[in-house]
């Protein structure tokens, strides 16, 4: 990705990574999302594209997207999965190494965040590009 590309920040924690350590002693998945980023259509750029890069630990199981919103002061109700941004791990320790997983997505969002569902291990960042 290019220098410009920038990590996102998850609200309430001042942190580029979330984690979760396993077993998850919560009953319900752990849902983190992260600060809003001007999208494409801040700027009123016609090509819409955009890039983000996911890394997470090998013993990450859960969700991450990307989530869009065309309002320019959105409240909750206005955000929507992004798609073609899903990547999810279903299995513990499914893979040998920290995993990386791109998505390019097209569209003129005002704003972008990611959204991450966490059953265990760690999403070291996201990093977002326009």
């Amino acid at each position: 990705m290019s220098a410009l590309s920038q990590s996102l920040n998850f609200l309430h924690q001042n942190t580029s990574t979330v984690s979760v350590v396993y077993p998850n002693s919560a009953t319900t998945t752990m849902v983190y999302i992260s600060d809003k980023a001007k999208g494409d259509g801040y700027y009123g750029s016609s090509d819409g594209m955009h890039t983000a890069m996911y890394t997470a630990t090998m013993n990450f199981v859960g969700t991450i997207t990307m989530q869009a919103t065309l309002a320019s002061e959105p409240i909750e109700a206005d955000w929507f999965n992004v798609t073609g941004t899903n990547v999810s791990y279903n299995v513990l320790n499914d893979r040998h190494t920290s995993t990386v997983d791109y998505c390019n997505f097209t569209g003129n969002f005002v704003w972008v965040r990611g959204y991450i569902a966490i059953d265990a291990g760690s999403v070291d960042s996201i990093l977002y590009n326009h």
